[in-house]
């Protein structure tokens, strides 16, 4: 896909989630109301209904967001307004939507050692490799627990021996981390990483809501919304290249078969053997939307 075609699916994919945002604010002040009227056996589960949608609108105006960053700086740099010569991508949009310089994603499996799917910078991908070397770090311990983290200053030395010294060295005094899949799944991590050795407000929330958002851009709605059409693979995990592409296709396969990592990459690589096709290209049709598993 050309970077015109890429920045219209991009518009798209912002005028979409904001109907989806507006929708769910719309019943999240109907549960409000009805929580106020309804019977006092009802108004728990109003409440709880409330919250619920609120989250959804706040997970869609979070992919919005970044989603529209990245349309503008492709836009700007289609255009030559920023004086850079190399293509944005996707995840230095994430960064600036988190109020951080650097940020990476990473997606697991057994077979293939964790990875930095994407990053925005050299130093998002050096604070990730680290992680990898050391056997330590923000991404493992938010993906193994299942929940975000938010460390700075002492507390990077007192928490990981080994990687706090060693990001430090490359300017990085805070993180945070949060999940990537859906419940249960813990297929990866969103690491930001900051110079100031403090926890900026509301850090760990934006974060988390950033990794809900991207589980549901890249793992869940693969699709242009809207479009009635397979879409463009998202330039989130870099999906011209392999492995990259084949890391977020398994993640697709692993919510839509219920199943861990690994056991989606055997099934894409069955696929592709009973197929004689190419193991990144059945890849790239399951992150397009143009095929399934289950």
């Amino acid at each position: 896909m050309d970077a015109r075609a890429e920045i219209r699916a991009l518009w798209q994919r912002g005028a979409a989630g904001r109907r989806r945002a507006a929708r769910a604010a719309s019943l999240a002040v109907r549960h409000e109301t009805q929580a106020a009227l309804a019977p006092e056996s009802l108004r728990a589960l109003h409440a709880r209904m409330r919250d619920l949608y609120r989250q959804i609108e706040a997970r869609h105006l979070a992919a919005v967001r970044v989603t529209e960053l990245h349309a503008i700086r492709m836009e700007r740099w289609l255009n030559g307004a920023c004086g850079q010569a190399s293509r944005p991508v996707f995840m230095a949009a994430v960064a600036s939507a988190l109020g951080t310089p650097s940020a990476a994603a990473t997606l697991r499996g057994r077979r293939h050692a964790s990875v930095v799917a994407a990053a925005s910078d050299a130093t998002a991908r050096a604070a990730h490799e680290l992680e990898i070397v050391l056997s330590e770090g923000p991404a493992a311990d938010a993906a193994a627990a299942g929940t975000s983290i938010a460390v700075a200053g002492t507390a990077l030395l007192d928490r990981w021996p080994r990687y706090g010294p060693a990001v430090a060295d490359l300017g990085v005094r805070a993180v945070t981390a949060a999940p990537l899949g859906p419940p249960g799944a813990r297929l990866g991590a969103l690491c930001a990483y900051a110079a100031e050795p403090v926890i900026w407000d509301g850090a760990a929330a934006a974060t988390d809501r950033m990794a809900l958002a991207l589980t549901h851009m890249v793992l869940l709605d693969a699709r242009v919304p809207g479009s009635g059409q397979g879409g463009p693979v998202l330039p989130v995990f870099g999906a011209d290249g392999y492995p990259a592409v084949v890391h977020q296709a398994a993640g697709m396969v692993s919510v839509q078969c219920d199943c861990g990592v690994d056991d989606a990459e055997d099934l894409l690589a069955a696929r592709a053997f009973a197929t004689s096709t190419p193991v990144e290209q059945i890849a790239i049709q399951v992150v397009r939307g143009e095929t399934s598993f289950c």
